[in-house]
């Protein structure tokens, strides 16, 4: 069989934030032989350049620009593509567009689902302190991240990855896992195994203010994982001798010592390693307390 045409959705840009965006997927379609009829980005994608979208241009690979999912499904129909691949497309993909896929599209997803279903699964890896979290490529239906699993990869966590390590690491886990289940798709020799609704758990979408460091409600724990869980955004923020801060490093102390701390609500420390201090460059703790502290 012919390679079939492929849509790919989405920019791969699997966490908020990101300071830094890969491609893996899709350079590896083209690296396999596909044939990827178009890149779709919603229209507010334009306000900023995508990494992806120079990738596609440079493989000559046409991108389209979508407003809504009329424009979409006329796109889909215009072209004919056999398959879809989606990576954090950002946008409801209504079932009129999926039915168009005589292949249906294929969803890469960075949880082991049905686990944090939803937008920010790497986040919330990292938030909770699990011990493992992995990628999975399943079926697109239109409820969000509910479709048949047709492959999951699990990996174990150290518990100090920064949301942009786990990201990467996540992502470029997910493209061999692709490559894998579209083979078996377009051969049919592969069957989705249905999810358990019952055991789903969902993810929020992060706001500004969620990156406020609350110590009287917070362990020191919890406030050392949220320090790398939003960073990049929504980012760690307190204020330290009347000057607002972004902290970008921390540890965790039992005692108060000579450096730039912060008291939880367990008694313990979080120790600032690096911070930025608004309208200045990241700097040290020791190179902030030198300048600021009274």
């Amino acid at each position: 069989m012919s390679r079939p045409v492929v849509f790919f959705f989405g920019n791969e840009q699997l966490a908020q934030g990101l300071m830094r965006v890969v491609t893996p997927s899709f350079d590896a379609l083209v690296r396999e032989g596909y044939k990827i009829g178009a890149l779709v980005l919603p229209s507010e994608n334009t306000k900023k350049p995508l990494k992806i979208a120079e990738v596609a241009y440079g493989y000559g690979v046409p991108v389209f620009y979508t407003r809504n999912s009329g424009e979409i499904l006329e796109l889909v129909r215009e072209k004919k593509p056999d398959i879809g691949v989606l990576a954090s497309f950002g946008k409801i993909i209504p079932q009129a567009v999926i039915e168009a896929f005589p292949m249906g599209i294929l969803n890469i997803h960075p949880s082991l689902l049905p686990k944090y279903r939803g937008t920010t699964p790497i986040e919330s890896a990292i938030l909770n302190g699990d011990k493992e979290t992995g990628v999975s490529v399943m079926g697109l239906v239109k409820e969000m991240d509910a479709g048949p699993v047709f492959a999951q990869e699990k990996v174990t966590l150290r518990g100090n990855e920064t949301k942009q390590e786990l990201y990467e690491r996540l992502a470029r886990l997910g493209w061999a896992l692709l490559i894998r289940v579209l083979g078996d798709v377009v051969r049919n020799n592969v069957t989705g195994v249905e999810q358990n609704n019952s055991q789903a758990t969902f993810t929020k979408k992060l706001e500004k203010k969620d990156g406020n460091i609350a110590p009287n409600e917070f362990s020191a724990v919890e406030i050392e994982r949220q320090i790398r869980a939003y960073a990049g955004f929504p980012k760690s923020k307190y204020e330290f001798f009347g000057v607002p801060c972004t902290v970008i490093q921390g540890h965790i102390e039992e005692n108060v010592g000579s450096g730039l701390e912060i008291e939880c609500k367990d008694g313990r420390y979080l120790s600032v390693d690096r911070l930025v201090p608004a309208g200045r460059k990241e700097m040290s703790a020791t190179e902030f307390l030198r300048g600021y502290a009274k």
